[in-house]
């Protein structure tokens, strides 16, 4: 990660709408940029202030004595008077400087132009006219529930009669979000910054899709994820005429089979309009070449071209999972039927232009439609190939099989689906996108039994890039092995793994298990089994951390800082004893606009996160955790973890009940800095906690953007048993305010 390159997007806020509330802090951005981070004294730590030149006349220990004549005592002093200016105005502040030989301190003055960040980073406003939202959490049941978290909260505040204090902090989230509100921004991220006591109600209504037991796999996948994008669910059922029903030993057979294929292919494929666009080839080829690069890296200019086209391209996948499940029980049925009439004795149509060996090795049967080759594979062992000849739908009726480079769309081939129904098969690519990626279209694998192997280096295993990339595994003991970006994956589209039994393993390293890039919904889904979890090892520590890895997994909302939002990440867990280990930001974390979560509904499990995990979040976004019982055990390395949040910010960490054990190395278990809600709930059991500093209900500094007329929350309920604490004032029993605003409850 660049530090430089974060500094700048951190430091800017600015913009153009009228105040909602004159007589207290605007709800929305009205005034220009200073572009610096402040302690209380006033002196600058981060940052730097321009004249109109563009020339930074006031920097780092420097410390601000007045503002266009007024002095300046207190941050707060500072921020009412940056909030009464406008874009590109002129102030004239005097400050103070130590010179850097003798230390001697000498009063200078300097005219600094307040920055517009509207103008700066235009490209994340881009196309926002073109967004479409027909389902609003913010109107949703889950933001006006009466959780205990709501009733419980709400009364504390009110007891410590720190109502105001609260919206203090709301209003503040309010002007970040109408800063950087923009095409890919999501109506969840909204709700949660804005209230951040409907996160409970939230993790429960966004997950409950999942969680049922009628569970119907490709229902729910189109429940969640449609409501994860704004969108309401499609509910869809194609007429059976659509599908009539071709003559058994006719010559046309296999025509009218191929037409039936079509559309069943083109009901789940998501780039129909795209590809009649005359961008497409082009769009393709860059989407294929893509690598995310932060502002000022080389390469950040392709990643605004492929925003910007992405945005323009309005790729819609809300049709496509609603049409799954009839789709694909449409092309089971079909391949399977013209196999079967062939091992009846039926006289099949013979294709002489379908060369087999360019995609398979073994037993198999062939017809063509207009989306590509159908290939239906016998019950012995078969080698698929992918490549451009490989089949747009392969069916295999059984064997331990072999997958290379198959079900990944691509142009010519924008949909891709395998069905295998029996054996331990193996997946893998040797590509850089492969293993039911969806790019710029539609690859799904549905495999029905057997002890299988997921691996894809990069963009793989349930991914997606402006589509739909899904993997659904109905039993066996799998392995999902992934590099980067992987596992559950998804930019402006829906990637997903569906496990529903069997000891799993999830493996990756950067960016995998259930991660939200811009514009897209990525989730990892385990119906029962005792799985592993792991994404770290690769990128070292951001902080320069020793033994410390960066991670961005497991239950992350990535946004592209200044470009676009993040989307929303979710891995959730049914039952089994589980183990989760995360590098920097991962297990439920958001960073820019990007919500991220993790619930598991049963068994003892184990948790390792490092910086910035399980309930964690930086930056304007959201991190999510839910544990709803077992006894746990919980590990958050360097800072920030188990509802430990920074910057504008809502993390909210729930554990259901059991005996558990917490050992957290600092700002945790309900602690914030820099505006936001760091919020712990522990529902029960006796449970042991192990601390650093600045834990267990702890509200911490406000510097940024001058403290933003604001403060923070740190809440910690424990809600019953015999509980350990630190040495000190915490313990059973009790219930205090502390420091600006930290809360221990202990009940």
């Amino acid at each position: 990660m660049r530090y430089l390159c974060l500094l700048a997007l951190l430091l800017i806020p600015v913009v153009t709408v009228a105040q909602d509330k004159p007589d207290g802090p605007p709800r929305k951005w009205t005034y220009g940029s200073f572009g610096v981070a402040m302690r209380p004294d006033l002196t600058i730590y981060q940052g730097g202030a321009r004249n109109a030149a563009g020339e930074v006349a006031i920097t780092v220990d420097d410390r601000l004595l007045t503002w266009n004549g007024v002095e300046l005592k207190t941050l707060d002093d500072f921020c009412r008077h940056l909030y009464a200016t406008k874009p590109g105005e002129e102030v004239e502040v005097t400050f103070e400087r130590a010179n850097k030989d003798t230390q001697e301190k000498q009063t200078l003055s300097a005219k600094i132009k307040l920055g517009n960040p509207r103008t700066q980073f235009a490209n994340l406003y881009a196309h926002k006219d073109k967004r479409r939202r027909t389902f609003d959490w913010n109107t949703s049941e889950a933001a006006s529930a009466a959780t205990s978290l709501r009733t419980r909260a709400t009364q504390e505040l009110t007891d410590g009669k720190l109502l105001q204090q609260w919206d203090a902090v709301v209003a503040a989230h309010e002007r970040e979000l109408d800063l950087w509100d923009c095409y890919e921004s999501t109506s969840a991220c909204e709700l949660l910054l804005k209230d951040p006591l409907a996160s409970d109600a939230f993790v429960r209504a966004a997950t409950a899709p999942f969680c049922l037991k009628d569970f119907a796999p490709w229902a729910a996948t189109s429940a969640v994820a449609s409501a994860l994008m704004d969108r309401k669910r499609e509910k869809w059922t194609a007429p059976e005429d659509l599908f009539p029903k071709a003559a058994e030993t006719k010559p046309d057979a296999a025509r009218q089979l191929g037409g039936s294929m079509d559309i069943a292919l083109g009901l789940i494929d998501a780039t129909k309009d795209l590809r009649q666009a005359a961008n497409w080839p082009g769009l393709n080829a860059d989407v294929r070449a893509f690598n995310f690069a932060w502002q000022g890296q080389p390469g950040h200019d392709k990643c605004v071209a492929i925003t910007h086209a992405m945005r323009q391209a309005g790729i819609e996948t809300a049709p496509v999972l609603a049409r799954l499940s009839f789709a694909l029980q449409k092309i089971e049925m079909m391949a399977a039927g013209y196999w079967s009439q062939r091992e009846a004795g039926a006289q099949m149509p013979i294709f002489p232009d379908i060369n087999t060996d360019e995609f398979v090795q073994g037993e198999v049967l062939c017809y063509r439609c207009e989306y590509g080759v159908v290939a239906i594979g016998g019950k012995g062992r078969n080698v698929w190939t992918g490549g451009p000849n490989a089949p747009a739908v392969i069916l295999d009726l059984g064997g331990d099989d072999e997958y290379v480079d198959c079900a990944v769309s691509h142009q010519g081939r924008p949909v891709q689906v395998v069905i295998d129904l029996g054996g331990n098969d193996r997946y893998r690519s040797t590509t850089k996108w492969g293993v039911a990626a969806g790019v710029l279209g539609t690859a799904i694998i549905d495999d029905r039994d057997g002890d299988d192997i997921y691996e894809c280096a990069q963009w793989g295993i349930g991914a997606a890039f402006g589509g739909v990339g899904l993997i659904l595994d109905a039993k066996g003991h799998d392995r999902y092995l992934g590099g980067t970006y992987g596992i559950g994956c998804a930019a402006w589209g829906v990637g997903g793994v569906i496990d529903l039994e069997g000891n799993d393993l999830y493996d990756g390293r950067y960016h995998c298990i259930g991660v939200g890039e811009a514009g897209g919904v990525g989730f990892v889904l385990d119906r029962a089994g005792d799985d592993v979890y792991r994404c770290t090892g690769l990128v070292p520590s951001s902080y320069g951390t020793a033994g410390e890895w960066s991670g961005w997994g497991i239950g992350c909302g990535f946004g592209w800082r200044g470009l676009a939002a993040g989307g929303t990440g979710l891995v959730v867990d049914i039952a089994g004893n589980d183990i989760y280990s995360a590098g920097e930001f991962g297990l439920g974390c958001g960073y820019f606009l990007g919500v991220g979560m993790v619930r598991d509904m049963d068994g003892d499990d184990i948790y390792h996160s490092s910086r910035y995990g399980l309930a964690a979040a930086a930056h304007c976004a959201v991190g999510l955790f839910m544990d709803d019982s077992g006894n746990d055990t919980y590990e958050g390395k360097t800072a920030a973890s188990m509802g430990g949040v920074w910057d504008i910010v809502t993390g909210y960490f729930c554990d259901g009940g059991g005996n558990d054990i917490y050992r957290c190395d600092g700002l945790g278990l309900g602690a914030c800095s820099q505006n936001g809600f760091g919020i712990f709930w522990e529902a029960g059991g006796d449970d042991v906690y192990r601390t650093g500093g600045n834990c267990i209900g702890y509200g911490g500094g406000a510097e940024y953007g001058g403290g933003r007329l604001a403060r923070n929350f740190g809440l910690f309920f424990d809600c019953g048993g015999k509980d350990s604490y630190p040495e000190g004032k915490r313990a059973n029993g009790t219930k205090f305010w502390e420091g600006e605003y930290g809360l221990f409850a202990d009940d």
